[in-house]
């Protein structure tokens, strides 16, 4: 008389961590780790220990938060330093210049004792690389958002100085987040959606049906090279789903 054997289909274990957005990932971890603890005779020796795995969890929680504070703190300082070389430029343009311009009336040697440059003479303008050396130096730009196709959005993004499509040398990439619908504009990035990299310049965003008539605001981030956080952010630019 024949014995059949029984076969035993082999388990594979899959964790389910692969491609997890960060705070997934950690309440994801933390489940397997409260999972094991819950179930200790099962798995007895586990090494390092499901505690041992939460304390880890719980860093990188909070190196999350310090993140935050840091990327909050570069961008209120890169605004503030934005914001003062806008005021000074329109003082020594709008001020400083007619009167100038007055004082030297047409004398070239007054104007280069002066420090000035003459227009069509010496302009003293770099070319558009060395205007676009660092994020302190401009902003990018949403120049226009294409809403001319059904539910399709094209936002053209240029950096400010150079109103080219290249990012700053210290730049890694441009990102383009974005808020849909709602009576208030954002004001901050990490309260929008994140729409992805934007290349070459461009980005193209595709809605559903039922986004049709409904406002959608944009804003575009220079992530920084070696930080890899937001260094500045542009104004805030909108146009309506059709």
């Amino acid at each position: 008389m024949s014995t059949k054997k029984k076969l035993i289909k082999e388990l594979i274990l899959v964790s389910g961590l692969t491609g997890l957005p960060l705070p997934d990932y950690v309440k994801r971890v933390d489940v397997l780790a409260d999972a094991a603890i819950a179930n200790s005779t099962i798995v007895p020796d586990l090494d390092p220990t499901p505690l041992e795995i939460k304390t880890r969890t719980a860093g990188i929680t909070k190196a999350v938060g310090e993140r935050t504070l840091m990327e909050s703190a570069v961008l209120a300082k890169t605004a503030a330093i934005n914001k003062d070389r806008s005021e000074l430029t329109n003082l020594i343009n709008n001020v400083w210049a007619p009167y100038s311009q007055i004082a030297c009336a047409g004398d070239a040697e007054k104007a280069k004792l002066l420090a000035w440059y003459s227009k069509g003479v010496d302009t003293g303008e770099a070319d558009a690389k060395a205007i676009v050396g660092s994020v302190t130096d401009s902003y990018p730009s949403i120049q226009k958002i294409d809403s001319s196709n059904h539910l399709m959005h094209t936002a053209n993004i240029r950096n400010s100085a150079s109103g080219k499509r290249g990012v700053p040398l210290d730049a890694k990439s441009t990102e383009l987040y974005m808020q849909i619908g709602g009576l208030t504009p954002p004001v901050d990035y990490r309260t929008m959606q994140h729409v992805g990299a934007v290349l070459n310049g461009n980005r193209v965003i595709n809605f559903d049906a039922a986004d049709i008539g409904k406002p959608v605001y944009y804003l575009a981030v220079y992530i920084g090279l070696k930080s890899k956080i937001a260094m500045i952010q542009s104004p805030v630019k909108s146009a309506v789903v059709s």
